[in-house]
């Protein structure tokens, strides 16, 4: 029986090839340096994660919950198992699993990796798409919500990026939340019947999740509603006041916003996103989760942190022509002119390798002529050639691919020799 494959990626995912693949490595090489030198430790979680990590700490409302999740197909012993959409919630489920507690605090962590929304795919948003994450867990010290926004800024800023703003905001504490609610189902009970139907369904399970909708129509109703920051108590408002005084001091541009509140039920206190005057969606955002540990069944330990997304990362760095080379050109090209000096030359390939010359090969190409030309085509700048000669005079001819001078050099000084030229 014969199939018929499709050969495309599932919907809302992508390949990444040549200059894109480039970039997404450059990018991911500047971030390792970048987090390890502002004192971040690497983390890598699971891609599957239990469910219940998310419902309970996302917000059984949130469109994540309802909508976004991808769920595997199986279950083990009752248990149901989803691609995790968000890095945040699998790492405190880590640092309770792993006892770090016990570590020396605050814990600070980075993650890079895919997450998976089960969502319309549009400009920006992909099903499964990359984050930069960092996460700072047992401080509820206001310079931390600073340091996080610190983190990113200076990592844009050291690629001459100007044009953005980080915009920021405080929801709060549960009990500052609570007392808002009310004011705001007050404020938006008279426009039950003009909001979405998203909306009618927040109005009851979720009122706060009203001021992050996107319908055109409900962000005019928005603009009069009531603020949160009009209704915290005065330890969140001298939380807040810390924060910003940390930010102007370290002189990073940010804007209120009053009523940015974020998507997931877990945020507390200060809450940010990151904007360019070239996208109207944010690249990433994050804020303070001090309940999150708790949901998933520890005790009350702050956190605070956030994420960029890689995708929407790297269409800023194209539009600004901003280009990361990984992968070194190689400058020098082996050939053989014999089959049976193909062996040799594989050889002679191989201790090249082995004393990081970057040498590159087409031992598909029986012809010597095809081999130059594909040489010439991949813009070497040395051609090593080995013939019969070469194999019983252990020594090698070497080819400037520009003026086309050639010299025959013994194999024993080879590295050496090309070691000096490619300086």
């Amino acid at each position: 029986m014969k199939f018929k494959i499709a050969p495309q990626a599932p919907r809302g995912m992508h390949d990444l090839l040549k200059d894109d693949a480039e970039l997404f490595l450059g990018i991911f090489n500047e971030i390792l340096k970048h987090s390890y030198l502002y004192g971040f430790e690497y983390i890598r979680t699971p891609i599957v994660e239990k469910e219940e990590i998310f419902t309970a700490s996302l917000g059984a409302f949130t469109d994540v919950i309802e909508k976004e999740m991808f769920y595997i197909d199986k279950k083990e012993k009752g248990e149901k198992y989803v691609l995790r959409p968000e890095g945040t919630a699998a790492i405190a489920r880590a640092y309770l699993q792993n006892g770090m507690h016990s570590w020396p605090q605050p814990v600070k962590l980075f993650y890079f990796g895919p997450m998976f929304r089960y969502e319309r795919p549009q400009a920006g948003r992909y099903r499964e798409h990359y984050q930069w994450g960092l996460e700072i867990i047992g401080t509820e010290d206001p310079i931390y919500d600073a340091k996080i926004i610190q983190t990113f800024d200076r990592f844009l800023r050291k690629f001459k990026l100007k044009d953005f703003i980080f915009r920021i905001n405080s929801i709060g504490c549960l009990n500052d939340r609570n007392k808002y609610k009310k004011y705001l189902k007050k404020y938006y009970k008279k426009y039950l019947k003009n909001i979405c139907e998203d909306c009618k369904r927040r109005y009851v399970n979720n009122p706060l999740r009203l001021l992050d909708c996107k319908n055109e129509k409900d962000q005019e109703i928005k603009k009069s509603a009531p603020v949160i920051v009009d209704y915290l108590c005065k330890q969140c408002e001298e939380h807040f006041k810390k924060t910003l005084e940390y930010l102007e001091e370290l002189e990073i541009q940010y804007e209120l916003d009053p009523h940015l509140v974020r998507g997931f039920d877990y945020y507390s206190k200060t809450v940010f996103e990151i904007y360019f005057v070239e996208k109207t969606t944010a690249i990433g955002g994050g804020g303070r989760y001090d309940y999150l540990i708790k949901f998933l069944g520890g005790k009350q330990i702050p956190g605070v942190g956030g994420a960029i997304g890689i995708e929407r990362l790297m269409d800023i760095f194209k539009i600004h022509q901003i280009k990361l080379n990984v992968y070194k050109k190689p400058l020098v090209f082996i050939a053989y002119a014999t089959e049976k000096a193909k062996k040799y030359a594989y050889y002679v390939y191989d201790l090249l390798l082995k004393n990081n010359i970057n040498v590159v090969e087409n031992f598909a190409k029986n012809s010597l002529t095809s081999q130059l030309e594909y040489a010439d085509k991949i813009g070497v700048k040395y051609s090593i050639i080995i013939g019969h000669y070469e194999m019983g005079s252990k020594s090698v001819i070497l080819k400037n691919m520009l003026d086309k001078i050639q010299e025959t050099i013994p194999l024993a000084n080879l590295v050496e020799e090309l070691k000096s030229r490619l300086k």
